[in-house]
């Protein structure tokens, strides 16, 4: 369960705009555990085998729905699910592309939109089979569809996270224009006593250089 919880927080984050670079889905399927889920994969474990496709036919039959299977050779089950989830950092939501030479499909069935159960198995591999860590890791999810082929969810672009929200470029400032050279004139002014007039003042002439 403790796998599953690691699951449910990484499914939060996509939501909480906390993964970089990745879109915040406009809608996700809250997940749950599944113990036939569980069990299904514990065979898996039971044979040591590494393959996603691992009797895929078989078991979307018996499960009634398609199943995704995400498997580690890892004796960390948690550092197994981490390494799934960083695939993030090479995926391309918009064009749908991945640059990590592995592929990004792990990481696409951990946030898969409409996934709405889960369930894993941890178990340990002798010698003479293709885990060579002793230990695998195997989590099975329903309903699942090709992922290669499509984005892990509907995007939703009106709610779009801050560090995605594209910016407007600020126009460029005008051109500095030239200092204009500054005139200083000198004011001088000189009273006359003048006759007295009809009026009895004097009179203040003003003259500029």
């Amino acid at each position: 369960m403790l796998l599953f919880a690691e699951h449910a927080n990484y499914r939060r984050s996509l939501q909480n705009c906390e993964v970089p670079n990745q879109p915040r889905p406009r809608f996700m399927e809250e997940i749950n555990w599944d113990d036939e889920l569980a069990q299904l994969a514990h065979r898996q474990v039971a044979a040591c085998d590494l393959d996603s496709h691992y009797k895929e036919a078989e078991i979307n039959k018996e499960y009634k729905s398609s199943v995704g299977k995400n498997t580690a050779d890892n004796r960390d089950p948690y550092a197994a699910v981490r390494e799934w989830f960083d695939e993030h950092q090479y995926y391309n939501y918009t064009r749908n592309s991945c640059s990590h030479p592995n592929g990004c499909s792990h990481y696409k069935r951990i946030v898969w939109g409409r996934a709405e159960f889960m369930g894993c198995a941890v178990g340990g591999c002798g010698p003479g089979t293709r885990v060579r860590s002793g230990q695998i890791v195997v989590c099975y999810y329903s309903p699942m569809e090709n992922v290669e082929r499509q984005q892990p969810y509907e995007a939703d672009w009106i709610n779009i996270c801050r560090a995605q929200r594209p910016t407007t470029p600020r126009p460029a400032p005008p051109p500095l224009t030239p200092p204009q050279p500054i005139t200083t004139r000198l004011m001088t002014t000189t009273t006359e006593k003048l006759t007295i007039g009809p009026y009895g003042r004097y009179r203040c002439n003003c003259e500029c250089d």
